[in-house]
């Protein structure tokens, strides 16, 4: 066997065998990583199997391998927090856990607002054309038959309406000098139609709010046999 094998049969055997282990791993920054290395090993294998090399097979590994390692660079770069602007550091942090190139071209879909008079974001009822995310300041919640809560802090406003594709579960206005994000509905669809891994990303973020946002609410009361009110404890 051994005398079979000499510099193009290992050539082969490696750009096969990268290409099959890109295979079998889910991150993409390793996966473009193997098919470079293995489209490296097919373009010398072209360039030395034969008395000439073979130039079309020899351009259009190449032409593979350079694709897939800009794509590479792009998502290594994605990940890095230095990309971000010294102004956008502070939101993405209030944001939560997402990718800084994920969330610069989240933050490009929307415009940033500093609201001057009071305004409301959603009304009751109503399908909001805009998903908010609240930067700085104050905001006022309003439900049929519930007394007003006041909200600070930061996080989604309209996410709901946004998931369902309905109507807003609350009037939510804002107070004069809150920040927030806007962004408006339709465009931001087509915005995630286009790019899946963004469209994954604001999911999580939203699921993530909406956790924190129900582990901070009151407690809900539970009528007992004998017609009392109680409180459950807190389930850790």
């Amino acid at each position: 066997m051994y005398e079979y094998l000499n510099m193009t049969s290992l050539l082969i055997l490696t750009a096969v065998g990268a290409y099959v282990l890109a295979f079998l791993f889910r991150s993409q920054i390793y996966i473009r990583l193997l098919v470079v290395l293995g489209s490296v090993c097919y373009c010398a294998y072209y360039l030395t199997v034969g008395s000439e090399p073979l130039w079309d097979a020899f351009l259009g590994t190449a032409l593979i391998a350079l694709a897939s390692f800009q794509g590479m660079v792009r998502l290594w770069l994605s990940r890095i927090p230095a990309i971000l602007n010294s102004a956008d550091r502070p939101v993405w942090r209030l944001m939560g856990d997402i990718e800084p190139g994920l969330f610069r071209q989240l933050s490009r879909a929307g415009k940033r607002i500093e609201i001057e008079t009071t305004t409301i974001l959603t009304q009751e009822g109503a399908a909001p054309d805009a998903l908010w995310f609240l930067i700085e300041g104050e905001l006022r919640l309003d439900r049929r038959r519930q007394p007003s809560a006041r909200l600070q802090g930061s996080g989604f406003v309209g996410e709901i309406a946004w998931l369902n594709c309905g109507s807003a579960s609350a009037t939510v206005i804002a107070e004069p000098g809150a920040k927030l994000i806007r962004w408006h509905v339709p465009t931001l669809r087509r915005t995630l139609r286009k790019n899946h891994r963004l469209e994954l990303a604001l999911e999580a973020l939203i699921a993530h709010d909406m956790a924190r946002k129900l582990a901070n609410s009151s407690p809900i009361q539970i009528v007992a046999d004998d017609g009392q009110a109680t409180i459950p404890k807190a389930v850790t």
